[in-house]
């Protein structure tokens, strides 16, 4: 999860979505960063969303 926040940041600009500052929201559950997306149920077709924090 982790590495996908990174992947975020570097594509859409760290002003954008600065990679602490980022929530991974799947199927209503905050995934966290030392798991993997295997870990938390997520297929290559599944929606995720992207929230900041301040």
């Amino acid at each position: 999860v982790a590495a996908v926040k990174k992947h975020i940041e570097t594509i859409h600009g760290q002003d954008v979505y600065p990679c602490a500052q980022q929530l991974l929201i799947h199927q209503g559950k905050v995934l966290k960063d030392e798991t993997t997306l295997v870990d938390n149920k997520v297929a290559e077709n599944n929606f995720i969303v992207i929230m900041l924090t301040k």
